[in-house]
């Protein structure tokens, strides 16, 4: 199952708004230009090849549930393989920073146990709760590079969120 990139690169995520909750917005720090994505070439697909496609939130991200609800979010990662060989023991990283990146306040690790080629799989992350509240936060997502694996510009993916007060 293949994705196009353009479909699933989230470069906004407008969140649903509760009286008196403060929203966030979730803006991809790479997005692909659509000019960009109807030149690149079709390519043989390499031997090994992973890549993080996208990111979401289970429920719907909203300010309060990441710091007060003890049940907090989950952080959903999409990786595909889009290589000709199933790979094993892929490894995922998460991490939430803030002040651009240079204070970190959680980093967590996932793994995939199996994922064939041309497949997707899901990475959880689970009971991200009791985050200190910042007006900005950097998400930086990446699946390791396996052994023999060229192509890394795909590896990873960071997204800005920005809290934004209720009027």
């Amino acid at each position: 199952m293949r994705f196009n990139a353009l479909a699933v690169t989230i470069t906004l995520l407008a969140l649903p708004v509760l009286a008196g909750c403060a929203q966030v917005e979730v803006v991809d720090r790479f997005p692909l230009p659509a000019d960009k994505m109807a030149s690149i070439p079709t390519r043989t697909p390499a031997e090994h090849d992973l890549a993080v496609l996208a990111i979401d939130f289970d429920p719907p991200l909203e300010y309060e549930q990441l710091t007060v609800s003890p049940e907090g979010v989950t952080l959903l990662v999409a990786v595909e393989n889009a290589g000709v060989r199933t790979e094993t023991n892929v490894k995922v990283e998460a991490e939430l920073s803030s002040d651009g990146g240079r204070n970190l306040i959680a980093r967590r690790t996932g793994y995939i146990d199996t994922i064939a080629p041309g497949e997707v799989k899901i990475v959880r992350f689970k009971n991200l709760s009791r985050i200190p509240y910042r007006l900005t936060y950097r998400l930086r997502v990446r699946v390791l590079p396996v052994q023999g694996e060229t192509n890394t510009a795909n590896n990873q993916r960071g997204y800005d969120l920005y809290v934004i007060e209720p009027r």
